[in-house]
């Protein structure tokens, strides 16, 4: 073998060499983006989990016995009886229209 040869073959053994150590630190890398998406996906599951219970907080919240219940048993709150019910004519709409009274007061 002359000296151009063994040139040749110390450097086909440096390129090989070089490419296995690139594709070891390319499977290092992608182990620990792997490892990342596991914790992330572990994250993720934990967060569903509280956002199906608020779901269901919800759903039970807005119930209208629900909502009675906390009416009457928190804020003390009862049906009117006939003389507390105000009957409204025709005379006492609002100009513009309900709406547009209660946007006004809202606003400002």
């Amino acid at each position: 073998m002359n000296r151009k040869q063994k040139v040749r073959i110390v450097f086909f053994i440096l390129m090989i060499g070089l490419v296995l150590s690139f594709m070891v630190l390319a499977e290092a890398f992608n182990a620990t983006i792997q490892h990342d998406n596991n914790e992330y996906t572990k994250v993720n599951a934990d967060i569903q989990g509280e956002i199906d219970t608020l779901k269901v907080k919800v759903k039970t919240s807005n119930n209208i016995d629900s909502i009675e219940k906390v009416a009457i048993e928190q804020l003390g709150m009862v049906y009117p009886g006939d003389e507390q019910c105000v009957y409204l004519t025709e005379n006492d709409k609002p100009k513009g229209g309900f709406a547009a009274m209660l946007k006004s007061r809202a606003y400002n």
